[in-house]
């Protein structure tokens, strides 16, 4: 995965908007994200939770949600955000975006 490279002005406009919350990870294969928060956009539902597995079908969520509506992004929490009753299993052909978020 090619490494994105970004100006030092660039860097600390970043790090004024997100605030405390700012830190760097660097994400060179998707079990790099294990352990992590994100918010993954699929085809049809947008999910968040914490990472548990990655395997070569699916993405394994704890502590999952279902987003049907995310609101702002820069807010604190999503407008209407429904906790799923278990572990969430995402099929990675079905996503198209992930991304970390304040929620």
């Amino acid at each position: 995965m090619p490494k994105i490279e970004i100006s030092e002005e660039t860097l600390e406009k970043i790090k004024e908007q997100l605030g405390d919350d700012f830190k760097v990870k660097e994400i060179e294969s998707l079990d790099d994200l294990v352990g992590e928060t994100f918010v993954f956009q699929c085809a049809r539902y947008i999910y968040h939770g914490k990472v548990k597995i990655i395997n070569s079908d699916y993405i394994e969520l704890e502590n999952a949600s279902v987003i049907f509506n995310t609101g702002d992004y820069d807010a604190k929490q999503a407008e209407d955000k429904q906790i799923l009753p278990h572990n969430v299993f995402v099929l990675r052909q079905s996503i198209e975006a992930f991304y970390k978020l304040k929620w």
